[in-house]
């Protein structure tokens, strides 16, 4: 049974949750100024869930060509529906998301409420590219919010917890990931919609050396691609509500010239990846789409790149090509998957 976001966060126990987050973030709290500026801080208290600190993040310096990118991406989502509310955007924070320095987090800030989020990968040319990004003041990946929540609802730290807590932002190719050590145990758990991840630490760094493949998406050498306005087709979010999808064929001819045929008015499209999703954080539901095309040359050869709104109220948008390339679309068979065509 799915549980709404929405309710998660109305389902936290009684807990303590004070992190050292070893990427930069920090517990904002009463503790001194000199504990703070501890490497590592390790506290025992016993609080109620009420009186749990709020958890921030410290950012960190960005390079200026993934700052320029993101200012001009930002700029160009904020003229199209649901990104409008960026136009009042404060402020942009970056986040370095591991291993290495191949991606950054950016939060689209408004007062002190974050509104929206993108993350920008490194390409092997040199350039950076725009891997997801999605708009909204809950449900986005990498909410410490949520975690703190997921971590008392699954027992992970309880209400007499006094142990230190190690936690770093990574991302594999559509997948944002927590790495969590408490008290020496490492677990790794989806950042989107939180749930634990079956990978032991050889796992875990096959899955995240990965890099993603910058085709047909946004980057930061098509400076003339502007975003349309979002389709969402308020259609299911939820992939086991109808478990039918499971007995159709993948779906072989979804690009942008026909996803609008495919995903109509209180419609969507299932994507899973057989046997590891788990790497991909699947199976969910496809219920929109973006369309980004040039502004430059002939309409007739300018090519459009899709990004397609998955997930939880489909506040997510990944690149189309790149799910396709790591796991199957499927629908229930009507007469419009029967004339576009399945792989039989």
């Amino acid at each position: 049974m799915k549980i709404s976001l929405r309710r998660r966060l109305k389902l936290a126990g009684q807990g303590c949750l004070l992190l050292l987050l070893s990427f930069g973030l920090f517990v904002s709290s009463s503790v001194s100024p000199s504990a703070l500026a501890l490497a590592r801080v390790s506290v025992i208290q016993s609080v109620t869930q009420d009186a749990i600190p709020v958890l921030k993040m410290s950012t960190l310096p960005s390079p200026s060509t993934v700052q320029e990118f993101a200012k001009a991406t930002l700029n160009k989502l904020a003229a199209e529906a649901p990104f409008t509310a960026w136009k009042d955007a404060a402020r942009i924070e970056y986040y370095p998301l591991g291993p290495g320095t191949h991606g950054w987090l950016v939060n689209v800030m408004k007062g002190e409420e974050r509104i929206g989020y993108m993350i920008i990968s490194a390409t092997d040319t040199g350039g950076y590219m725009l891997s997801e990004y999605g708009a909204g003041t809950y449900g986005l990946p990498y909410s410490l919010n949520d975690l703190r929540q997921f971590l008392v609802q699954k027992g992970l730290i309880t209400s007499s917890f006094s142990g230190t807590i190690n936690l770093t932002a990574l991302y594999a190719p559509l997948l944002p990931v927590w790495k969590i050590t408490i008290d020496e145990k490492t677990v790794y758990i989806n950042a989107s919609v939180p749930q634990i991840l079956p990978w032991t630490l050889s796992k875990a760094e096959e899955v995240l050396k990965e890099q993603p493949p910058a085709t047909d998406v946004i980057t930061n050498l098509n400076p003339d691609v502007s975003p349309l306005s979002a389709y969402n087709s308020g259609g299911s979010d939820d992939p086991y509500e109808d478990i039918l999808w499971l007995t159709a064929p993948k779906l072989t001819t979804v690009s942008g010239d026909n996803i609008a045929l495919l995903i109509r008015p209180k419609e969507s499209i299932a994507y899973q990846a057989a046997g590891r999703n788990d790497l991909v954080g699947a199976p969910f539901m496809i219920t929109g789409y973006q369309s980004w095309q040039s502004s430059q040359g002939q309409a007739e050869n300018n090519k459009t790149t899709v990004y397609a709104a998955s997930g939880p109220e489909g506040k997510r948008y990944l690149p189309l090509t790149a799910l396709q390339n790591n796991g199957t679309l499927h629908k229930l068979p009507d007469k419009t998957t029967k004339a576009l065509g399945y792989n039989r």
